[in-house]
């Protein structure tokens, strides 16, 4: 399928930068993003927690990378996940990514989380948050855009969120996403667990 983010005849995704090595690619973003998570709070502060705002944080973290950054994705997405023995899980359609976020976003923001203890807190917080990130709104970027939004949300509702720790542990959050979010028989207690210990961490 013709991937018009990718430069053209290379798996490489194209860039303000005109780094045509993957590799070269792949550090120069983990170092730009890793400079702009640390400041995002900052940046965050006042902000509603809205679809708009969900968008921007893509557009902050990955700006400097990506004309598109902090615009939903225009094809279909599909990834081999090495937990699922290469199989892809179904991302959210094209069609109707921003009605799908919109919604997610509206029962984040329904709930009093004030009100529920943390036991039913934690399962219901990390269930939405898994929701949108199975949408997969981006082109790339979505799991470091979701969970920094997570910890956005849960610092301004008031059960903070220790975002260093989920990113200490980004790869374990990545694959435990995937298992929550498998339609058969899904494994939801990795995600739980480490959700779980970055709340309770504060």
């Amino acid at each position: 399928m013709y991937d018009p983010y990718l430069i053209p005849n290379t798996d490489v995704l194209q860039n303000r930068l005109n780094i045509s090595d993957k590799e070269l690619l792949e550090k120069a973003e983990a170092d730009i993003t890793y400079f702009k998570l640390l400041d995002i709070d900052a940046w965050f502060e006042n902000k509603p927690l809205n679809y708009e705002t969900f968008l921007a944080v893509h557009k902050y973290i990955f700006g400097d990378l990506y004309e598109w950054a902090g615009a939903i994705r225009t094809i279909p997405i599909y990834k081999e996940e090495a937990v699922l023995g290469g199989v892809s899980l179904n991302y959210g359609a094209v069609s109707s990514i921003q009605l799908q976020i919109e919604t997610i976003i509206n029962e984040l923001n329904q709930v009093g989380w004030s009100e529920i203890s943390v036991e039913d807190m934690i399962p219901l917080f990390s269930d939405l948050i898994a929701r949108l990130w199975l949408i997969h709104p981006f082109r790339e970027g979505n799991t470091r855009t979701v969970m920094r939004f997570a910890g956005l949300f849960a610092n301004a509702k008031g059960f903070p969120l220790n975002s260093k720790f989920l990113r200490d542990h980004a790869s374990y959050v990545r694959k435990s996403l995937v298992l929550y979010c498998v339609e058969e028989a899904p494994e939801k207690e990795y995600f739980l667990n480490i959700m779980r210990d970055a709340i309770n961490d504060f």
